[in-house]
C-alpha cells in the first residue's frame, strides 16, 4: 500500500503548489467568479443551473442532483485580491478560471448524459457504504471470523474501488472542456499552460485515489481470505 500512499501525498502537494503558483497569475478576464461561471454556463446553453457559494478551498464542484454549480470562498474572494487599488476592476486568476470552466464541463457532460458520468451517479450510493461502513464489517468478519460477513464487506468496498476508476475518464473528460472553453477567452501561451498545469494536477489526486482504493481492495482480499493458507 506504500506507493499509493507516496503517490497520494505527491499528488496532493502538486495539487496546492499548482494552484498557489497560476493563482498569483492574472487571467486577464475581467469579471468576477460567480459572473465568469454564470458566463460560461450559459454560453454552453445550461441556463438552468444555478450558483451557489461553498466554504473552503478547492471545495469547488457541480451537483448534477440539484444542478447546482458550487463556487469555494476562496476561489470567489480571490477576484477582489487581484484588484490592485480600490476602483479598479477584479480579475480572476489562471488558476481560478481553470477551477471554474472544469466544474461547468460537469455540467455539460450531465446536460449531455454522459455515460460515464451516469454510471458513477448509479454507483454513488453504494460506494459511499463501500468507503465507510465497508471496512468495518470486513474487519468484524476477520475478528470473530464471519467470512460471510467479511465477503459482504468486501463487495461494497469493490463498489468503491470501481467508482474511483469510473470518475477517472469524467474527471479528465470535464477537463478537457474546461481547456476548450477557455481558450477563445484569450487565455494562451503561459497563461494557457498554467490551466493545463492546474487541471493535470487535479487529474493526479484521481488516480492516486483509484490505485489507493485498488491496492486498499486487494490487501483486504488478502485478509479474508490469504490468511486461511
Amino acid at each position: 500500500m506504500l506507493p499509493g500512499l507516496v503517490l497520494s501525498l505527491w499528488a496532493a502537494w502538486r495539487v496546492r503548489s499548482n494552484y498557489a503558483r497560476w493563482n498569483a497569475v492574472d487571467s486577464g478576464i475581467s469579471m468576477n467568479a460567480f459572473d465568469f461561471a454564470r458566463y460560461l454556463l450559459n454560453s454552453q446553453g445550461l441556463t438552468d443551473v444555478s450558483i451557489e457559494p461553498i466554504p473552503g478551498q478547492l471545495t469547488d464542484h457541480y451537483d448534477p442532483r440539484g444542478k447546482v454549480l458550487r463556487v469555494s470562498s476562496a476561489v470567489a474572494q480571490e477576484a477582489d485580491y487581484q484588484a490592485g487599488y480600490p476602483g479598479e476592476r477584479a480579475h480572476l486568476s489562471v488558476a481560478a478560471v481553470a477551477v471554474i470552466a472544469h466544474e461547468v464541463g460537469h455540467a455539460a457532460q450531465h446536460r449531455q448524459g454522459d455515460p460515464q458520468m451516469a454510471l458513477r451517479q448509479m454507483i454513488v450510493p453504494v460506494a459511499r457504504i463501500g468507503s465507510s461502513l465497508a471496512p468495518w464489517l470486513i474487519i468484524a468478519g476477520v475478528i470473530f471470523r464471519l467470512t460471510d460477513l467479511a465477503v459482504v464487506g468486501l463487495a461494497f468496498f469493490a463498489a468503491a474501488v470501481v467508482f474511483t476508476f469510473v470518475t477517472l475518464p469524467v474527471e479528465f473528460g470535464a477537463s478537457r472542456r474546461a481547456l476548450a472553453y477557455v481558450t477563445p477567452l484569450g487565455l494562451s501561451g503561459e497563461r494557457a499552460d498554467g490551466a493545463r498545469a492546474v487541471l493535470r494536477a487535479a487529474g493526479w489526486t484521481y488516480v492516486a485515489a483509484a490505485l489507493t482504493a485498488l491496492l486498499t481492495f486487494l490487501y483486504y482480499l488478502w485478509l479474508v481470505f490469504g490468511g486461511r493458507r
